[in-house]
């Protein structure tokens, strides 16, 4: 019996290296000669950065700078002071495997502590992770089709995707804004905050194109005898073209964008007064293609004529449904953290713990969300207030696989009558949504020619079948065609939907 078996290679998504390196902080920082001395700390924060890597033979090493800021009262404690401390850090990996075409590296924080031991001296422990990640494109050797002699094979498309190209650019925006003409002038920047977001995302020919705005939030200190506070928002738009080797239109991409590092200033305007803000901030923007194709796959094989001994093998092969980008706006009324809160210096939000969830009615990103709070009681004291709370952002869109990305683009806030808050919180959520193709593909056949069936004597066979059988498998058991049992009994489907007689035209 000469079976001809059609062999074809398609390509999956390998991950040739998903690591972490932990790094901890923890030492001693004086302060600069400028910053007033440290009454109370309010609220620590770190930032890790990825500023650049290097690839050698085998190993690559991400080269960063972690950012720590420190909100503190001065001694009189009416005014809120900022003071920010750098450090470099380096984070070796061992590479592996054959090509690279895509590496994603990511750094976040996992906790920081800070105290003041002296009015010049903090005490700081902290540790962040940097995550790196390499997928590739494989193979895996599959069948697309079994000829031969009274040979039947059951064959599922199957849709794969695979990395197609990557890129990345670092640039620079630098703008000289004003205050405005209601706002005081500045005396010092207690907290400043930049936040890119991508409004236009356009492909051409071995190109990406990227528009968007950098929102710009500073708080800044206007009279220091005083305590006096105000805050001046801005958004600075920007375009940039990012080269991609080899983009065509029906790769699917997807782009990111991650503050490096930021300077705001104060400048004197002609006035003479600190009536100007001066943004600098280097932004990386990366951009992630990938490439979808699909084949056939035999998932089984019988013969009418002799035994077939099959192999499988496992699958389990994603492929892209594509980036999605959307708005997620959570509103809910909160009690002010004190009954005599003056008013609120600032305010802002923060996004932990973002988990994908999957169920049969679409997908879940649950998260956590702090939202801070600079306040000023009736007395002229400054407090630091936060509230945590969790959100869900549900999409019908059904996949098992996602990578999620969110992150606060906006926040405001109405003090209501009744001392309660109700804020309004803008999360800026990104997904790519996967559906993985599973089962047991075939991946070699035999014949035993020597065990031929005997032949049939009769031309039909009645056979009682359950509600839910597979005409597939009472064909092959039967040594028959499942077309001809479909054509004979008019069914319409391959699963029977009750118990029904069936009449078994034989081979």
């Amino acid at each position: 019996m000469n079976l001809v078996i059609d062999e074809k290679q398609i390509a999956v998504c390998e991950t040739v290296a998903d690591e972490f390196n932990e790094h901890p902080v923890d030492g001693d920082f004086m302060l600069p000669d400028y910053c007033a001395d440290v009454a109370a700390v309010l609220k620590c924060t770190m930032r890790p950065v990825i500023q650049s890597r290097q690839i050698t033979s085998d190993k690559l090493i991400a080269d960063g700078t972690v950012f720590i800021r420190i909100l503190y009262l001065d001694e009189n404690r009416r005014t809120v002071r900022s003071c920010e401390f750098s450090q470099p850090f380096s984070s070796v990996f061992n590479l592996r495997g054959g090509g690279i075409p895509m590496i994603q590296l990511t750094a976040k924080t996992d906790y920081i502590n800070c105290r003041a031991t002296s009015p010049r001296r903090l005490d700081i422990h902290g540790a962040f992770t940097v995550k790196m990640m390499i997928v590739t494109e494989g193979s895996m050797s599959t069948i697309a089709d079994i000829a031969g002699d009274g040979v039947y094979t059951r064959r599922q498309p199957v849709a794969f995707t695979v990395p197609a190209a990557g890129a990345e650019k670092t640039f620079t925006i630098n703008e000289v804004t004003e205050l405005g003409e209601s706002k005081p002038p500045a005396e010092s920047i207690i907290r400043s905050a930049v936040v890119p977001q991508l409004t236009e995302f356009k492909l051409l020919i071995n190109k990406a194109i990227l528009k968007g705005v950098l929102q710009v939030r500073v708080c800044y200190v206007s009279d220091s005898s005083t305590g006096a506070t105000d805050t001046v928002s801005q958004e600075i738009p920007f375009s940039q073209i990012i080269d991609v080797d080899g983009l065509v239109d029906d790769w699917d991409c997807d782009a990111d964008l991650e503050v490096i590092s930021h300077d705001i200033h104060l400048n004197h305007s002609q006035s003479g007064e600190s009536g100007l803000l001066s943004v600098n901030a280097k932004i990386a923007a990366s951009v992630r293609c990938y490439k979808t194709g699909s084949s056939d796959v035999v998932t089984d094989v019988y013969s009418v004529r002799y035994p077939l001994t099959a192999e499988f093998q496992r699958m389990d092969i994603p492929h892209l449904l594509g980036f999605r980008r959307e708005i997620h706006t959570i509103r809910e009324t909160i009690e002010m953290p004190a009954d005599n809160i003056q008013d609120i210096v600032d305010y802002w939000a923060e996004v932990h713990a973002v988990t994908p969830r999957y169920a049969a009615d679409g997908n879940y990103i649950d998260g956590r969300l702090t939202v801070c709070l600079l306040v000023r009681d009736t007395g002229g004291e400054i407090s630091y207030y936060e509230r945590v709370d969790n959100f869900t952002n549900k999409s019908s869109e059904i996949c098992d696989q996602m990578t999620v990305s969110v992150c606060v683009s906006r926040m405001e806030y109405t003090v209501l009558p009744s001392k309660e808050m109700e804020i309004n919180v803008q999360l800026s959520v990104s997904r790519s949504c996967y559906i993985t193709t599973t089962g047991m593909a075939v991946s070699g056949v035999f014949a035993d020619e020597n065990a031929a069936f005997p032949p049939e004597k009769a031309a039909l066979k009645i056979y009682y079948a359950n509600k839910g059988e597979s005409i597939w498998e009472i064909a092959k058991g039967c040594h028959t065609s499942m077309q001809a049992v479909m054509d004979e009994n008019s069914l319409a489907s391959e699963v029977l939907p009750e118990d029904t007689m069936l009449l078994v035209p034989m081979c």
